[in-house]
């Protein structure tokens, strides 16, 4: 007979670990650690006339918006959950 394997139904599957454990990283030390050095990188390649300032501002807004995705999502699914 064919016996049901168990169900990981709580939420526990090897991807959401994986995604549990991405997060983790982009919001612990380690991502913050990557996005200061990415702004003082374009931060020096802009002094250096490499690239243009608009390039910094478009780096800072990058990370501005993969640090507040928590939030920006929240918010869109509070206004659109329907009851």
């Amino acid at each position: 007979m064919l016996l049901p394997t168990v169900a990981l139904a709580n939420g526990e599957t090897p991807v959401s670990d994986g995604l549990s454990y991405i997060i983790s990283a982009m919001y612990g030390a380690t991502g913050i650690a990557v996005a200061t050095l990415s702004v003082m990188i374009v931060g020096l390649l802009c002094l250096g006339h490499f690239l243009k300032w608009s390039a910094l501002g478009f780096t800072i807004m990058g990370i501005s918006i993969i640090f507040g995705a928590g939030e920006i999502v929240g918010g869109i699914v509070s206004q659109i959950h329907i009851r």
